[in-house]
């Protein structure tokens, strides 16, 4: 009986560490994903859909988030308390103007990828980020990151 316990915890273990567990190409479709949804139905729906904690566009640790050049949170799939707030002078645990950064990424190449560090909500700890973002709308853009 103990040992069909024991198999159950590891299973469950190795189940969230790998919901945790994106790939770059996973980062990518995801993105294209929503850009694509922002094209189909327009801004004001697919951001709607990002806020959706039960939406398809929150997988493991995948979910959407969306800023206009202000730095306004206009989606968090993670946390919708901070939808509306002004995030330009958000700081990742080394300083780097994280909003700023992937403000400045959108407006001059309009896609790309930013490294960062960010608490991981499982770990409990600062640990490695990245991720990929993609201008839409004219002054907005998208993206989701992953844990390293």
């Amino acid at each position: 009986m103990l040992s069909k316990i024991s198999k159950v915890g590891v299973s469950l273990v190795l189940g969230m560490s790998l919901s945790y567990a994106a790939t770059v190409d996973e980062v990518k479709s995801f993105v294209n994903e929503g850009v694509e949804l922002c094209k189909q139905q327009g801004t004001q729906a697919c951001l709607k859909e990002f806020n959706d904690p039960k939406g398809k566009f929150i997988r493991g640790e995948l979910y959407m988030f969306a800023y206009d050049f202000n730095g306004v949170n206009k989606a968090l799939g993670s946390n919708s308390k901070i939808v509306g707030k002004n995030l330009y002078k958000l700081k990742d645990a080394s300083g780097l103007m994280l909003i700023q950064e992937l403000i400045n990424i959108a407006q001059t190449k309009g896609e790309g990828w930013l490294d960062y560090k960010w608490s991981h909500p499982i770990k409990k700890k600062i640990t490695p980020k990245t991720s990929f973002i993609k201008r839409i709308d004219g002054d907005m853009f998208i993206g989701t990151g992953y844990y390293k």
